[in-house]
């Protein structure tokens, strides 16, 4: 699976979170209680690698990293596929569109607020 945002390739440490795009050096900023932490959610910059959909991919914390796999729920649960090919998401002000390309080159657009951060 190749994970896209705004077109550049992502998902490790070097090229960034999987749902985010930021690594390390461009995508945190240090709280006043001396933390460092994600730019766009704020919460505590983690930075680890998690399996999802069969690929090992790189996340900033523990939210994002919950949140790109309930996109991946609901992608298989639209499609009807488990395997994916490519998922392009770009994000526009405070919204963003995912569209995911399946092993059968079947394509799938969902357009939604940037901050769906939900509790599951």
């Amino acid at each position: 699976m190749i994970v896209l945002i705004n077109g550049r390739i992502v998902g490790d440490e070097y090229t960034g979170c999987a749902l985010c795009g930021d690594n390390r050096r461009t995508g945190t900023y240090l709280s006043i209680d001396g933390t460092l932490r994600c730019k766009m959610c704020g919460k505590p910059w983690i930075g680890f690698y998690q399996e999802v959909a069969g690929m090992k991919l790189y996340f900033c914390c523990g939210d994002h990293y919950k949140e790109f796999r309930k996109i991946i729920e609901r992608i298989i649960t639209i499609s009807g596929k488990s395997r994916i090919k490519v998922i392009s998401i770009s994000i526009n002000g405070g919204e963003r569109t995912i569209r995911i390309e399946s092993e059968n080159s079947k394509e799938i657009s969902i357009n939604e607020p940037m901050f769906n951060l939900t509790k599951t």
